[in-house]
């Protein structure tokens, strides 16, 4: 074979390596739960209004906050998969101020809607760390840690912040509204601690504040209610399915039992002026 060095000129330039970095960023790693049953039980357009529920902020219901569609670049769909990525401190671009208290709100939205409108759970983690974004792709440890989050860690239908979120919203200044101690305390006021020492975003505490109609609360907790003994009756076979309704059934229970204690309180308090 003869040596043509105009081949191999043409070869080192078609494989010539362009310039990627990575970029420290909030990453939100989702898995939506019995995407199998889905499959076999929902229609093409359920699913996809599903996905799109995770992106797009889709607000069948009206909540005080809203949202803006991710940027396409920033998310990322395979499947049962979702990863949503924002990075902190883009070149040129505004930092990203709030945005993880923004997140979380973003998907206590999500949880609620899924699973009061399409009866449809999610297990996943939001981690803070370095992202790369590369012909389409996006990888890099923040990746990794939220694969382990959601599949590890969170083990039930919650979604897991890591303590590296809180670490870093205490010391960098580019996610600040206020200032680290005050936007600490706002984020932390989203998530409970559950018994493994995990933070997960409290959706069904949360949403009562969120909704524009709080008289619309009970019949929310009724429909949580309902939506667990029905899981809990169709997998009883299950053990796997199962356990995940069973902790749903305790959160259910725990959050009823302070949103009834706050309550009481409230009337006491209110009766003493009277």
């Amino acid at each position: 074979m003869r040596n043509d060095p105009d081949a191999h000129k043409a070869i080192r330039m078609t494989t010539r390596r362009r310039p990627v970095n990575y970029e420290r960023s909030i990453l939100t790693y989702i898995d939506i739960l019995g995407f199998s049953d889905l499959i076999a039980n929902k229609s093409a357009g359920d699913i996809s209004r599903a996905i799109r529920i995770v992106r797009e902020a889709v607000e069948p219901r009206r909540f005080k906050s809203g949202f803006k569609e991710i940027p396409e670049a920033d998310f990322r769909n395979f499947s049962d998969l979702c990863i949503i990525r924002t990075p902190i401190a883009k070149k040129g671009k505004f930092p990203a101020m709030g945005e993880v208290h923004s997140q979380i709100t973003h998907m206590v939205h999500v949880q609620a809607n899924l699973l009061f409108d399409e009866g449809i759970l999610l297990r996943g983690g939001i981690t803070v760390g370095d992202v790369a974004l590369s012909y389409g792709q996006l990888f890099g440890p923040a990746v990794v840690r939220g694969y382990a989050l959601e599949s590890q860690v969170a083990r039930f239908p919650r979604v897991v912040v890591g303590e590296e979120v809180l670490e870093e919203l205490k010391i960098n200044p580019a996610l600040w509204v206020h200032d680290g101690e005050y936007d600490l305390k706002a984020t932390r006021g989203l998530l409970r601690r559950d018994f493994d020492g995990e933070y997960f975003v409290d959706y069904l505490r949360v949403i009562e504040e969120e909704i524009d109609e709080r008289s619309e609360y009970p019949a929310l907790l009724d429909q949580h209610n309902e939506f667990i003994k029905s899981g809990l009756k169709r997998y009883k076979g299950n053990a796997s399915i199962l356990a995940k309704y069973k902790w749903l059934r305790e959160y259910h229970r725990y959050t009823v039992k302070k949103w009834e204690e706050r309550n009481r309180s409230k009337r006491r308090f209110a009766d003493g002026f009277n």
